[in-house]
């Protein structure tokens, strides 16, 4: 396979991943194998990636295999598969198996640069939401917010907007804050879709420039004296997980 059409290839894995839970119940989810078990999502931030191998079996079972950069952490293990649940499970594994031990695969790099720092105090911002309201620093002076940057094209923003919405409900002291450099036109059909109750901002200029060139999703914890608490690139289990429990440590 050339370079370019594996690029694709890689392209097309992680787009459809991203949409998964969007998909019909009777569509096949997509399959990952990591140090030999398998996930329907990818457990941990991909800046973990490595390598990549592309694993198929003879009658068409398909996953994608990644090495990481450090052993999976226990809590990623218990969103794994089991195996018997998985097509072809023991054929796609022996490939993997193999093509590591022959050092075969694509080399990757998801290497980020944080644009904001944990410690950090978090900057003064006016923002307008989807109704129209203006929010500024003031608002939520003395509260725990948290930020979510997103955009309508970002499959995993769209997947995981139903979790979060979740912990606005068990958090409602808590200020959760979406943001979205994109209108609200735009904005309010995937928002309505995905039942996301944070507060909506929209057409956002200040905000994206936290993301710079380490993609989407991106969230922010500030905590209650407005040092920022963490910042997550990305989204997987463990990630969401670990700012779960950030921010009600913060509360």
């Amino acid at each position: 396979m050339t370079p370019v059409r594996f690029f694709l290839a890689v392209c097309a894995f992680f787009l459809s991943v991203a949409s998964v839970h969007a998909q019909p119940a009777s569509r096949p989810r997509k399959i990952i194998v990591i140090d030999g078990r398998f996930f329907h999502e990818m457990p941990v931030a991909t800046d973990k990636i490595t390598k990549m191998h592309l694993l198929t079996t003879p009658s068409g079972a398909s996953a994608v295999g990644f090495e990481l950069s450090e052993p999976l952490p226990d809590a990623a293990l218990q969103y794994a598969v089991p195996a018997g649940q998985i097509p072809e499970g023991a054929s796609l594994l022996a490939q993997y198996d193999e093509a590591k031990a022959q050092g075969r695969g694509t080399s990757l790099s998801f290497a980020r640069k944080p644009l904001l720092e944990a410690g950090s105090r978090f900057p003064d911002f006016s923002a307008t939401d989807i109704d129209g309201r203006t929010w500024t620093g003031a608002d939520v002076a003395g509260k725990v917010m948290v930020l979510n940057l997103w955009f309508t094209g970002c499959g995993p923003c769209r997947a995981e907007m139903p979790e979060l919405s979740r912990w606005k409900d068990e958090m409602p002291d808590v200020m959760f804050f979406s943001s979205t450099y994109e209108d609200a036109g735009r904005a309010r059909p995937v928002l309505e879709k995905q039942g996301f109750n944070w507060i909506a901002l929209v057409g956002d200029t200040q905000f994206r420039e936290f993301v710079g060139p380490n993609g989407y999703p991106l969230t922010v914890v500030v905590d209650k004296e407005g040092i920022v608490a963490q910042v997550e690139y990305g989204t997987s289990p463990v990630q969401r997980a670990a700012l779960k429990e950030t921010i009600r440590s913060l509360r």
